[in-house]
C-alpha cells in the first residue's frame, strides 16, 4: 500500500508542476525523456525505459516488474529579426516543462503478457515575447500551456512480437495571444484608437495512439508509432484595454487543431558495446490550416496553412560498462510553416540539433543526462502579413496595421534534459 501512495504523490506533484509551466520552443516538444533525447529522440525501434509510453507504448513490454521515470527538460530560446534597417530580439524563454511515467507487468493477467503504463508529459506548447516596438499591431506575447495524460496498455502476442496503444488526453490549461490593435471609438466621433488586445481560453480533447516492436533477431529491433490528431476548443475571453478608457472584456473562443504524428525505428545491436538507431518521424501540420476565432465583438479565421514535415534522427550509444552509458545523436527537422503565413508568433527555420548525453544505473536506480543543440536556420520572409486582415485576432475592428514581418529570422534553443528511474 505504502508503494502506491508513493507513486500518487508523485505523480500529483508532478501535474501541479507542469500546471505551473510555460512551454516553449516550438508548437512540438519531443524531448520527453532524457535516455532518448540522449540519442537524438530515435528512441521508436528501442523504447527500452518507461518513456516508451510516449515514445512507442509497445516497448514497455521490455519492462518487468513496476518503474517509474521522472524528469524535466530545461529549454532556452533565442529568436532574432532584422528587417534590413532596424534589430529586434524576442525575449529569451526559459522554460522547465515535466514529464513522469509509470508502468507496470500484469503477470498475473492472462498468460502474463500484458503491460500497462502511464504518462504525464508536455508534447506540444510555445511562448514568444517580442519588444513591443518590433511588432506591436501584429504579435506581442504568445502563450500556450498544456498538459497530456495518456494510460497505454500493450500486449507481447509472442517473443518477438508487441503491440500498444492508449488514450491521449490533452488538456490545455491556457491559450493566448496578445498584440496591439486599433478600434474605433463611438463617444469619439468614430475615432480609431490603440488598445492592448488579448484573448485568451482553455480546453481539453481526447485522441488515441498506437505502437508496435518486432524484434527482428537478437541484434535487430523495430517500431512504429502512430498517434491521432486532436481539436480542442478553447473558450475564453477577448479583452480591450487602454489605460485612459474603460476595459472591455467579451466572451471569445477558439478552435486549436494538435496534429497526428507517426513514426518508424531502427535499432541496431552493433556489438556488445555499440548500438545504433535511426528513426523517421512524421508530423500531419497540414490538419494546422486555420485558427477559427468567434468572439461577441466578431468573428476571424487566421490562415496558417501548415506543411506536413519529416524529422530524420539517428542516435548512438556506448556502453562503458554495466553501470555507465555515454551517447550521442543528430536530427534534422523541416519547418511547416509556409511563407505565405509566417509570423512572429511562432518564428521558425528548418532546425539541425546535436545531441550528447550519458547514463548511470546501479541495482533499482538509474540516472540520465542529455544535452541539446537547435540551430534554426536563417529564414527570409516577404510576405506582406500586415496587408493581410485575416491575420488579426479581430479584424473588423482593426484599421491598416503599420508595421510588417518581412526581414530575415533566426535563432537557437538549448535544452538539458534529466531523469531519474526507480524499479521495484
Amino acid at each position: 500500500m505504502k508503494k502506491w501512495t508513493i507513486l500518487l504523490l508523485v505523480a500529483s506533484t508532478l501535474v501541479v508542476f507542469t500546471a505551473e509551466a510555460v512551454l516553449a520552443g516550438g508548437f512540438r516538444i519531443p524531448e520527453s525523456g532524457a535516455k532518448a533525447m540522449g540519442l537524438g529522440n530515435a528512441f521508436v525501434g528501442q523504447a527500452d525505459d518507461p518513456s516508451a509510453v510516449q515514445f512507442n507504448p509497445a516497448g514497455i513490454t521490455q519492462l518487468e516488474g513496476n518503474r517509474i521515470l521522472l524528469g524535466a527538460t530545461a529549454i532556452t530560446t533565442t529568436n532574432d529579426y532584422d528587417d534590413g534597417t532596424t534589430k529586434s530580439s524576442a525575449e529569451d524563454g526559459h522554460y522547465l516543462p515535466p514529464f513522469f511515467y509509470y508502468t507496470n507487468h500484469f503477470e498475473g493477467l492472462g498468460d502474463g503478457n500484458w503491460w500497462f503504463g502511464l504518462g504525464l508529459t508536455s508534447p506540444f506548447g510555445l511562448g514568444t515575447e517580442w519588444d513591443v516596438d518590433s511588432f506591436e499591431y501584429i504579435a506581442t506575447k504568445t502563450n500556450l500551456e498544456m498538459l497530456k495524460v495518456n494510460p497505454v496498455m500493450a500486449y507481447k502476442a509472442n517473443d518477438r512480437f508487441s503491440l500498444g496503444f492508449g488514450i491521449d488526453y490533452y488538456e490545455v490549461l491556457e491559450g493566448s495571444f496578445e498584440n496591439a490593435t486599433a478600434v474605433p471609438v463611438e463617444e469619439l466621433g468614430g475615432t480609431f484608437v490603440k488598445f492592448d488586445q488579448k484573448l485568451k481560453g482553455d480546453g481539453n480533447g481526447f485522441g488515441f495512439n498506437v505502437g508496435a516492436l518486432y524484434d527482428v533477431s537478437d541484434n535487430v529491433q523495430l517500431g512504429f508509432a502512430y498517434r491521432t490528431g486532436v481539436e480542442v476548443d478553447l473558450e475564453g475571453n477577448l479583452t480591450l484595454s487602454n489605460p485612459l478608457l474603460p476595459t472591455t472584456k467579451v466572451d471569445g473562443k477558439a478552435k486549436l487543431k494538435i496534429p497526428a504524428t507517426a513514426a518508424v525505428g531502427a535499432h541496431f545491436g552493433i556489438s556488445d558495446a555499440w548500438t545504433v538507431n535511426f528513426d523517421l518521424d512524421w508530423t500531419q501540420w497540414s490538419a494546422y490550416d486555420e485558427l477559427p476565432i468567434e468572439t461577441d465583438l466578431g468573428d476571424n479565421v487566421v490562415n496558417k496553412d501548415y506543411d506536413d514535415t519529416i524529422a530524420y534522427r539517428i542516435g548512438a550509444q556506448y556502453n562503458i560498462n554495466d553501470n555507465w552509458a555515454l551517447r550521442g545523436g543528430f536530427l534534422m527537422e523541416e519547418m511547416p510553416v509556409p511563407e505565405e503565413t509566417y509570423d512572429p508568433r511562432l518564428p521558425d527555420g528548418d532546425r539541425t540539433g546535436y545531441v550528447i548525453g550519458c547514463g548511470y544505473a546501479k541495482d533499482q536506480w538509474s540516472f540520465d543526462l542529455a544535452y541539446m543543440l537547435v540551430l534554426l536556420d536563417e529564414t527570409s520572409i516577404s510576405n506582406d502579413i500586415d496587408q493581410n486582415p485575416s491575420y488579426l485576432v479581430a479584424p473588423t475592428l482593426v484599421g491598416d496595421a503599420p508595421q510588417t514581418v518581412d526581414g530575415k529570422y533566426e535563432g537557437d534553443i538549448t535544452l538539458i534534459g534529466f531523469s531519474v528511474g526507480y524499479k521495484f
